[in-house]
């Protein structure tokens, strides 16, 4: 009788439960059906994924003091949104946990704090002053950001990015309304209510674009974890200091794609045949 665990027999252990008897045939059954049902779960408990829920955490918090007619502490916590969505990869590939689980989740949180929360900021934002929001807006920049984050999920070259990332776009739209609620500039409710609807479909055709957009990996960067920390660092910093500076910066990231398309196209046309004058 062949027994489990014999190299050359593939058939040892279905061989031993007939040898044991039904009742080790479906305990073997079981046991099987218990490893699928857990196999899920192994990788769901790292320090990556309690990263990735920490932005989901954050995301929430900003989403129902919006709800609620406020927007209090909304640069910190969407600034901590920005460093989780940085490093729960950094932290998974660090610690030899990253998974399809982690990879799932992350998106999936992303389509949350970068898609949703930006757009229910802006509608708060718009009926403080007294406005309402542009419905086709909001939907168009929410579908924008899934439909960026699922063609990121399948794109095999990550060094590039096609189309401006969620992070950006949402930076984008939060931004301005960290910066409006200063005061500055002081723009009348109507022209603000045009400005930030504006805004959003102009971000959101951005994210579904053809123009590519540089990423840490294209400038290739070293990712350990003193880049990571000094980069949260001049961020939190330079928000706290100088919120214009870093929606400047914001703006010429955004204005990058289409420019160095631009650029390319004028390029190709000087290179075309017959575009030289004999």
């Amino acid at each position: 009788m062949s027994v489990n665990g014999h190299p050359g027999n593939p058939f040892g252990d279905l061989q031993l439960c007939y040898a044991l008897g039904p009742g080790a045939a479906l305990t073997k059954e079981r046991h099987s059906m218990h490893l699928k049902l857990r196999a899920p779960y192994e990788n769901l408990l790292t320090l990556a994924n309690a990263i990735t829920l920490t932005s989901l955490a954050c995301a929430v918090a900003i989403i129902t003091h919006a709800l609620a007619g406020g927007l209090a502490y909304l640069g910190t916590l969407f600034i901590v949104c920005l460093v989780c969505d940085g490093a729960d990869g950094f932290v998974a590939r660090r610690t030899g946990t990253a998974s399809d689980l982690g990879t799932q989740l992350d998106s999936l949180t992303d389509a949350l704090a970068f898609g949703v929360t930006p757009v229910v900021v802006a509608n708060t934002f718009l009926r403080s002053i007294g406005e309402h929001a542009f419905l086709p807006a909001e939907i168009a920049f929410c579908a924008c950001s899934v439909i960026r984050l699922a063609i990121f999920n399948v794109q095999k070259d990550k060094s590039i990015f096609l189309g401006l990332n969620t992070p950006s776009a949402a930076a984008l739209v939060i931004g301005f309304v960290i910066i409006a609620g200063t005061g500055k500039p002081d723009w009348d409710a109507r022209t603000m209510y045009y400005v930030l609807n504006g805004l959003l479909i102009v971000v959101a055709a951005s994210m579904i674009s053809p123009f590519r957009y540089l990423s840490s990996k294209s400038l290739k960067l070293r990712m350990n974890l003193w880049t990571v920390i000094v980069g949260a660092l001049i961020v939190v910093l330079s928000v706290w200091f100088s919120p214009y500076s870093v929606y400047a910066f914001l703006i010429v990231y955004a204005l990058s794609g289409p420019v160095a398309a631009t650029g390319l196209l004028l390029r190709r046309l000087r290179r075309a045949p017959g575009s030289r004058r004999n």
